[in-house]
């Protein structure tokens, strides 16, 4: 074999896996090398990866913090479940394993798109690819930065804490907050609209209930920092074939079946999360409660035919 070395090396990283432990007459010839050559492979791995090596006994070593190794290495498991991810990815959009830096080379040996294709919605991608790996930087190190944005108009958002990148309703988001009063300061800033990221040295501590939050957002309407409130829906019979198949906001479930249409329950924390849903399906569609929602949504069909 031409790469012998690595291939040497990786069999003692595969047996320390089960044994944590390499005796180095033995390796040598069942590796047929020196016993020495076994040193140094032993060596080149402590150094590598960082780890101790101390002998056990009498030519026989081990690592003091293997699990180390182990955390980077792919198992069997581990593999097929990658397995499984990349091929849903691919036949979503493959396009995306750009984002999560993953080899060319190694989804060619994966991917079976032989039985899905998946046709989705336009796919937008980040033309700032730079500025998408500043911004994973930021978030990985808890870095805060200052951004310059541009949607209707240019504007500077300073000392800014990234907690997250969100792929949602086919863009990209950085999720961030500051100390701005309005929806305790959480953003949701379009990738794309990002003119410009500056890197601080100060650090910041990840808030977690909004790390819960982005977790269990349901639209980009949703408010980070009000309390849910109780909606009550009806869809007529021509369209609830798709409300019965399909769930348009997560919390959406049936209270009744009627001969006349469905009656949904939702649970919101922002009036538009259910306003632009309810708009979508109009005429099709009545809030039954809160009545002033319905009084909006009469109000918005009413300017749309305006």
């Amino acid at each position: 074999m031409k790469d012998k070395k690595v291939f040497n090396i990786l069999q003692i990283l595969k047996d320390l896996s089960k044994l944590n432990i390499v005796c180095t007459k033995e390796y040598a010839k069942k590796l047929n090398v020196s016993v020495r050559t076994v040193q140094r492979y032993l060596e080149d791995i402590s150094e590598f990866f960082d780890i101790e090596l101390v002998q056990e006994k009498r030519g026989c070593y081990k690592y003091l913090n293997f699990k180390k190794v182990k955390e980077i290495l792919l198992n069997q498991k581990d593999y097929e479940d990658f397995e499984k991810f990349a091929n849903v990815v691919a036949a979503f959009n493959p396009k995306l394993f750009k984002y999560f830096n993953v080899e060319e080379k190694l989804l060619k040996k994966i991917i079976n798109n032989e039985i899905f294709y998946i046709k989705t919605s336009p796919f937008e991608e980040v033309m700032n690819f730079p500025l998408f790996q500043k911004v994973k930087k930021a978030i990985k190190y808890s870095q805060m930065i200052d951004v310059e944005y541009e949607s209707d108009q240019l504007r500077r958002f300073e000392n800014l804490r990234p907690h997250k990148i969100v792929f949602a309703e086919g863009n990209w988001y950085l999720v961030t907050q500051d100390d701005d009063e309005f929806n305790g300061g959480v953003k949701f800033l379009r990738l794309n609209f990002i003119k410009k990221v500056e890197l601080k040295s100060k650090e910041f501590k990840k808030n977690r209930d909004l790390l819960k939050f982005i977790e269990n957002f349901q639209s980009l309407m949703s408010a980070y920092d009000k309390p849910k409130f109780e909606v009550v829906v009806f869809v007529d019979r021509e369209v609830e074939r798709h409300f019965k198949a399909k769930k348009f906001l997560d919390s959406q479930t049936v209270v009744k079946d009627t001969k006349e249409g469905l009656i949904l329950r939702y649970y919101i924390n922002d009036e538009n999360e259910i306003l632009l849903l309810a708009k979508r399906w109009l005429p099709h569609i009545k809030i039954i409660s809160p009545s002033y929602l319905q009084d909006k949504l009469e109000n918005m069909a009413k300017e749309l035919l305006d």
